[in-house]
Formats: C-alpha cells, structure tokens, sequence
C-alpha cells in the first residue's frame, strides 16, 4: 500500500528538525535512510519535499542543507529553479566559492538562467558575498531584466569594500530602489569615513527604518564625532539596541567613560536589555576608571544577567579586572578563553605589570610563546613595564632586542619611555639619558617624564635640569613637571631654584578647578550620572 503523501512530508519534517539540532550524519547513512523512507514517493513529491526541506535549512544549518542538495541526483530527483536559489544561498553563507560555481554551471546545464529571476539574484548575492565582484558584475550584466534585489547584492558588496565609485555608478544606474539601496549607500561612504557624503545621502533618503540611523550612527561613533552621534541619537524615533550599543561603546572608545556609563543607566531606565556587544562597552568604561568597587559591580552584573561570555566579553573583562587590580578574577575571566589570541594574554600581562605582579606578568608571557601566540606592540609594553617594575634589566634589553630580531616590530615611543624607566630605575641615569638623545622619533614627554623621576630618587640634578627644560617646552602646562624639578632641588638643599621653578609655574600656568572621580560623583548623585564628562 502506498504511504499517504502527509506522511511523507511528516517524515521529512522531522528529518529537517533532526538536521537543525543535530550533527549531520555520513552522506551514504542519510542517502540509505532516505532511500528506504521513499522507496514508493513518486518523484515530483520527493522533489517538492526536499526542497522545502533544502529552503528551511539553508540558513540555519547551510551546509545540512547542501548536503541533501548533493544527495537528490541519487535518489534520483535532480535539483530545478526551486532547489538552485536556496542552495545557492546556503554556498554564499558559508562563502563555498568552488561549490557556488560548480551550482552556477549547473543552473546553466538545466536553462535556468537568465530567465529564472531568483536563481539569476541567489547568483549575483553569492559571487558578491564571496567577494568575486567581477563575476558578480558579470552576473548582474546577464539578468535581461534586472530587478532591485539584483542591484543590491552587489551594492553591498561594494559598501563592505568602501568601493565609492563603483557604488556610486551602480546606485545611480539602478531602474528603481528600496530602502536597502539606500542604507547600503550610506555604509559605502561611513566605510570610506566620508561622514559628509554619508549624511546626504541620508538627508535624502524618502524613507528611513532603524537600519538607516544605526547605520549613520555607527559611522558617527567610529569617527569619534560623539557630539554628532548624540545628536542624531536624540533625533531617532524608536531608539533600539543597536543604537544604545553604539553610543555606548563610542563614548568608551573616544575615552569618556563617565558618558558612556550614564548612557548604559539611560538604555537600562528605557527598558533596553543589554547583550553582549553592549557589555564590551560598558566593561571598556568601566576598565578606564580605575575603580576596583566599579569593575566588581560589572562583573556581577554579567553574571546576574545571564550575558553571553563569548571572547570579546571575556577579553573586555581581562582587562578591566586587570586595569582595577583585580588580580584573580583577571586570570579566572582568562582561563575561559578557549584559545586566546594576543588581546587577551596583552591585557592581562599590561595589568599584572602595572599592579606589581611583575613576574607573574613574564611567566603569562613565556606562556604566550609556548602557545605560539604572536605579541604585539602593546604587548611588549606590558612587557618591558613588567621588567622595569622588577628590577630585571637584562632580561628587558632581551626583549628589546627581540622586539626587532624577533619580531620584526618597529620601536615606538612608549617602548622606548619603558626602557628609560627600566633603565632609570637600577640607577643608570647615564644610560637612560644617551636612550633618550638616540629616540629616532626624538625626545618624548614619556621618556622624559620616567628620567626625570630617576633623577629625583637617584639625586642626578644635572640631567634633572636638561630633561625637565626639555619637558617645559613640550609640555608647559604639565604642573608635574615644575613640581618634580622644584622638589629635586629641594631635596640637594637648593631653595632659591627651587622657589624659582615654582614661581616659573605660577607665572606660566592659569588657575585650574579640582575635578572629582566618578566614584565621588556616584557617592553624591547614588546611581545617577550626568551625562556630561
């Protein structure tokens, strides 16, 4: 008796929900299990079936997905226009280009293309995802007729790639487009950082969904333009996540992290929940303050409400635990990292180094080799502070000169400022100095700044005086470095040169207002921020 065509279509939906969940099984076991299920489908049903399977699939599961694409000829039921669209998009999301090819010439083998609209689109999406923009444009080219989905796939591809001109042409060669179009025009220009172009076109936009202010926004934010991200922040109607995200992180990353915590206390009294993205933000800030109480509460805070710890957040919280001195909690947050790259192992080796855990810092470090992890600049900065900090000058010039040898990494002016220090801290003034007068980028305030405190505990007065006349001219509003010079002084009993530098700071520098820390805010304000920095 033949099995009614409901039943079918019950088996296949319980395969498709199996395929969703759970690993795929071996080709020649789900050819057999299919073969025995259908034996009696006739051959149109079991096309109609595995397409509809092969559509729910190609984007949760794509390559489930392809796998029962590359099973129909042998059962025999060859794929048709139907199969190809959802096939080929499953090939584009996994970026499957040899795959997509091999699609696109059986689509030609079948006379599906060019008069079959979705197959001709799905084409042109996946050469353009899989950035081949010239097959793309040969794609495009093909469709006799064209529509706006033809237009946009390759539209995107060029804003993903900031191509302005080629977008441009294209944008204005379009018989008709969406809101997509539009949108996609203003990430052309926001990936060109040309914020200008970008706002135009949004200006002349005539019609917006969230998409086209996120977007704007976004640009904003990346480019450091906060006061014109607020702005149009405060414009947007129906203000979603993404755009609470992206004030977040943009106050964090342009180093204003009290208004990047008051905007979190805002999105949170709206009712937004935060998701991971958000939290990196909200950690970032968090790290820039200092504050241990603080970095403890957003710890908590990412556990109470269940954020997902993926590596970015796991990484932010590296560092923030690091920054604040949390030592612990630092190496407990590091030790989830499944495999870290050089941010993770950089944070937590800048942080145990600045906290006075020096040798610890190093033991992460030779760890970071053993894994065959790549350092970078920041993190040989760590690493030097470490070395400074623990008296280990030889082993720090080792790494200076591994940093070339090495590495081949060019030396800025932070590694040389903890050179100097590490140099200034064993007492060799000397030496320090000549590093300074050798800086091919010339003399920096940080070098300057970490041999004049050298002159101070060592009692150098001479190299005291050249360095800080040098500091005075390129920082002549940094009290510190008048005070610095007028306590050295002091300390060799020399008061009228001292009483000379300080009445040299009074004349120079301008009155200057006490400011407070975010903790003495919070105490005043309890929860609420201003939300000027």
């Amino acid at each position: 008796m033949r099995a009614r065509p409901g039943g079918k279509a019950l088996h296949l939906d319980r395969l498709v929900d199996a395929l969703a969940y759970l690993p795929p099984p071996p080709p020649a076991a789900l050819h057999g299990h299919l073969v025995r299920a259908h034996a009696d489908t006739p051959p149109a049903l079991l096309r109609s079936l595995l397409n509809d399977a092969i559509r729910r699939l190609s984007k949760p599961r794509p390559r489930a997905a392809l796998g029962l694409l590359l099973l129909m000829p042998r059962l025999p039921v060859p794929p048709d226009h139907f199969t190809l669209p959802f096939a080929l998009n499953a090939a584009a999301s996994l970026r499957l280009l040899p795959l997509g090819a091999s699609l696109h010439a059986l689509a030609v083998r079948l006379a599906l293309l060019p008069l079959r609209l979705p197959v001709a689109n799905a084409l042109v999406d996946l050469y353009a995802k899989c950035d081949d923009l010239r097959a793309a444009h040969a794609a495009l080219a093909d469709i006799p007729v064209p529509d706006a989905v033809s237009f946009n796939s390759l539209l995107c591809a060029h804003a993903r790639h900031a191509s302005v001109p080629s977008a441009e042409a294209l944008f204005t060669s379009m018989p008709c487009r969406t809101q997509v179009s539009w949108n996609a025009m203003v990430v052309v220009y926001v990936n060109a950082g040309d914020l200008d172009s970008a706002r135009r076109v949004f200006d002349e936009m005539p019609t917006r969904d969230s998409a086209s202010w996120s977007v704007l926004l976004i640009g904003y934010c990346k480019c450091g333009l906060m006061q014109y991200a607020r702005e149009l922040f405060d414009k947007m109607p129906g203000k979603n996540l993404v755009a609470w995200t992206a004030m977040i992180n943009g106050y964090a990353q342009t180093g204003r992290p009290k208004a990047s915590l008051a905007m979190f206390r805002e999105m949170e009294a709206a009712g937004i929940k935060p998701d991971a993205a958000t939290m990196v933000g909200v950690i970032s800030a968090a790290a820039q303050m200092g504050s241990m109480e603080l970095a403890g509460w957003v710890g908590t805070y990412v556990d109470t409400k269940r954020i997902e710890r993926n590596e970015k957040v796991l990484t932010a919280l590296v560092d923030m635990h690091a920054k604040c001195g949390n030592v612990e909690q630092a190496l407990s947050a590091f030790r989830e990292i499944a495999q870290p790259d050089a941010y993770p192992y950089t944070a937590l080796i800048s942080g145990l180094a600045t906290h006075g855990h020096a040798k610890l810092a190093l033991e992460v470090f030779e760890r970071m080799q053993a894994q065959e992890v790549r350092p970078d600049p920041i993190t040989f900065v760590g690493v030097l502070t470490a070395c400074s900090h623990a008296g280990l000058v030889d082993k720090g010039l080792e790494y200076w000169e591994a940093m070339v040898q090495d590495y081949g990494m060019q030396r800025r002016a932070d590694h040389y400022a903890c050179v100097v220090d590490m140099l200034g801290r064993a007492g060799k003034i000397e030496e320090a100095y000549e590093m300074v007068q050798t800086m091919p980028m010339g003399p920096h305030p940080g070098a300057l700044g970490a041999l004049l405190s050298a002159c101070k505990t060592h009692d150098n007065v001479e190299i005291a005086e050249i360095v800080a006349n040098k500091l005075f001219e390129l920082e002549p509003s940094n009290t510190g470095n008048y005070i610095l010079l007028s306590n050295i002084y002091a300390g060799k009993e020399l008061w009228e040169e001292a009483e000379r530098v300080r009445s040299l700071m009074k004349t120079k520098l301008p009155f200057k207002k006490p400011g407070s820390s975010w903790v003495e805010d919070r105490q005043r304000e309890r929860t609420k921020m201003s939300v000027r920095d």
